[in-house]
């Protein structure tokens, strides 16, 4: 059985494992303590489970096993979009590929076929999708890698295997392309091009480093008018009903009525996905003037079923992100500016933040909520390749064309 022993500053969960046919202790470091109750509850749930034969000597495929990881692993741990997107990487990639093979079959050279073979292999298309037929990109193979060897980590302490295959397993190189944004100048164009509605968008947007979810869950009451704070603490998502019922729905804050035929989604307000996500972003005085003139009169009071949001339909209800990518692609045409998505403003502001502040990482990681810097140094890169064009321009101005 497990036990969990307190550390300085966390919290150990102890419990025998097997391996290589060796009993020894496993410690597992938790930051608190509910995690670390949570964790030991689940170890006794597979011990009870196993003891009782309901799981055990059964599972001998990778479908077998993945059943037991999304309800063992996936359940009590993830949150609702992340266990719809884990569980279509299963249905979807995992087991049409090695659902029926078993555990024993599965070692690093096989490991290495199998994602060679699902290069080759078509990716799944869906209605959203503009282009069919493509195949399965190194970006979404890493996805799947992360879930398999997610589940064959669990697959060790609960000793189904004595080894996880997919440790250390090469992947291919994704060669990421350099984002394309549009320029501080651009966006003051588009903002002439726009209703009111999107121009707000487009401003908090460019401001605050915002994520389309985070700007279409944010409420009149995250807006400090004394201090000019924006509080970012969630955001909006559209998630399989499914999903929202299956996992601990602790994360979800708020859940819409459902309106027409769309049974199978909920529209929800949930919490961000990582603790740096929640943050307070400083606005400039312009801005908050704007927010100022677009806020209406009840904006302190109740009266809605549902929060008092800042961009939302008529009825009150959010205003969805395909309403606000329409919206943003016309104003873009009649601009007469290159097509890029709305998402791209947030590198916009990045990259605008970057330059003003002279590479002050941390402090734009911080504006941004990034988990980490990774983006933001890649987008530092860029900002840097646009100073040394601008260097050049300089120098043929003072050295070659001087009189």
């Amino acid at each position: 059985m497990a036990s969990i022993v307190t550390r300085k500053s966390s919290f150990a969960v102890v419990h025998m494992i097997t391996a290589n046919g060796v009993r020894k202790q496993k410690w597992e470091t938790y930051h608190t303590l509910p995690e670390a109750v949570r964790r030991k509850e689940q170890l006794e749930l597979y011990h009870d489970l196993r003891k009782s034969k309901k799981i055990g000597g059964e599972v001998e495929t990778v479908a077998q096993l993945m059943s037991v990881y999304l309800r063992l692993h996936g359940v009590p741990r993830w949150s609702p979009s992340t266990y719809q997107s884990n569980r279509g990487l299963i249905q979807h990639y995992i087991l049409p590929c090695m659902g029926n093979m078993r555990l024993s079959e599965l070692s690093p050279r096989t490991v290495a076929m199998l994602y060679s073979r699902m290069l080759e292999e078509p990716r799944i298309s869906f209605p959203y999708h503009k282009q069919g037929g493509q195949k399965l990109s190194p970006t979404t193979l890493r996805s799947i890698h992360k879930v398999l060897h997610s589940a064959f980590e669990q697959a060790v302490l609960w000793e189904y295997v004595d080894r996880n295959p997919f440790h250390r397993v090469p992947l291919p190189v994704c060669r990421t392309k350099q984002k394309t944004f549009l320029t501080p100048e651009q966006i003051k164009r588009l903002v002439l091009y726009c209703s009111p509605t999107l121009a707000l968008a487009i401003h908090l947007t460019f401001a605050a480093s915002l994520r389309k979810g985070e700007l279409l869950a944010l409420t009149w009451q995250d807006i400090d008018f004394s201090r000019n704070t924006l509080r970012i603490d969630k955001t909006l998502a559209r998630i399989s009903r499914d999903a929202v019922n299956q996992v601990n729905r602790r994360e979800i804050l708020h859940r819409f009525p459902p309106v027409g035929g769309r049974q199978r989604t909920v529209l929800v307000l949930k919490q961000p996905k990582t603790e740096s996500s929640a943050r307070t972003v400083y606005l400039p005085p312009s801005l908050m003037a704007l927010l100022k003139q677009s806020r209406p009169a009840s904006w302190e009071t109740g009266g809605l079923p549902f929060p008092h949001l800042i961009f939302a339909y008529p009825d009150g209800r959010p205003m969805q992100e395909c309403t606000l990518t329409k919206q943003f692609q016309l104003a873009l045409k009649e601009a007469g500016l290159p097509k890029v998505t709305f998402h791209s403003l947030r590198y916009s502001s990045i990259s605008y933040k970057l330059s003003l502040s002279g590479g002050d990482i941390k402090a734009v990681q911080r504006d941004s909520g990034h988990a980490q810097a990774d983006m933001i140094t890649e987008l530092y890169g860029q900002v840097l390749e646009q100073n040394r064009w601008d260097l050049v321009e300089r120098f043929e101005e003072v050295f070659y064309c001087a009189d």
